[in-house]
């Protein structure tokens, strides 16, 4: 098998041919639905194997998924239950705040929006699920890596150089590990044109059950809506819905203290 993106691809459209329909698949049957070689076919099968992503049925001659997916799927469903447990409060976020609420989940050196729920009012935030916001730039982002190893700050500082993606995007090292140290004691983080022009939020961090920052839930709208006379409602608002949905996954204040 060569590492070519062509290769890769197949690779993904074999193991994306096993459903609940069709548990198991023979090799022949692989072949043909991929229109590939059967000898091609089993090269790849059998790199599947050696990594676990695939178990051989010796009874019917048949593969199936196994152990390396379901550990990937494991990990697919902790961020899923995430979106799922966050969604009723996504929804009373924006009927008590009138503003677009997103629920953001860290990826690397950024944050991906998983939920968003629109504002009714004419003019407003607008974005889609997958968009990305680096964790340094914007209120969703900040309050996920204010939570974060100093190893990981120290990295993602170094990686990225604090690059200026906006008129007010931190770009000091010392004020943003001030900035971090702030939103560590006050909960909340906020920003304004930090990485898109005249886009202001609140975001406040979300946690499991083992203490550790999985994501954050946002409010975003205009500067003078967001930083108005409703600025604290809207920032009691967003901590409120972040520390509700931390509990239901498992999180207690002592875990913070005991890490």
């Amino acid at each position: 098998m060569t590492n070519s993106p062509g290769t890769l691809e197949k690779a993904l459209d074999l193991l994306c041919l096993f459903t609940s329909e069709h548990l198991e698949l023979s090799a022949s049957e692989i072949a043909e639905k991929l229109n590939m070689p059967l000898s091609s076919t089993y090269k790849y099968l059998q790199a599947f194997q050696k990594r676990q992503f695939l178990s051989k049925n010796e009874r019917s001659n048949k593969y199936y998924l196994s152990l390396t997916i379901l550990k990937l799927g494991l990990l697919a469903a902790e961020k899923a239950s995430v979106i799922e447990t966050a969604s009723p409060h996504l929804n009373a976020l924006v009927d008590r705040s009138l503003e677009t609420a997103f629920l953001m989940v860290p990826d690397g050196l950024n944050v991906i929006c998983a939920d968003v729920r629109e504002s009714p009012r004419v003019l407003k935030i607008t974005t889609r699920r997958g968009s990305t916001l680096p964790l340094y730039a914007g209120s969703p982002g900040k309050a996920v890596l204010a939570f974060k190893d100093q190893s990981f700050i120290d990295r993602l500082i170094e990686t990225t150089g604090l690059a200026k993606l906006n008129m007010n995007t931190i770009t000091d090292i010392e004020q943003m590990k001030e900035e971090l140290a702030a939103i560590r004691r006050l909960g909340y983080s906020q920003s304004d044109s930090e990485y898109v022009s005249d886009v202001s939020s609140v975001a406040a961090p979300i946690f499991d059950y083992t203490g550790q920052v999985i994501a954050s839930v946002a409010l975003a709208g205009p500067a003078e809506r967001i930083f108005g006379d409703n600025q604290q409602r809207l920032v009691d608002l967003v901590k409120e819905s972040a520390r509700d949905i931390s509990s239901k996954m498992g999180y207690s204040e002592n875990l913070r203290k005991a890490t």
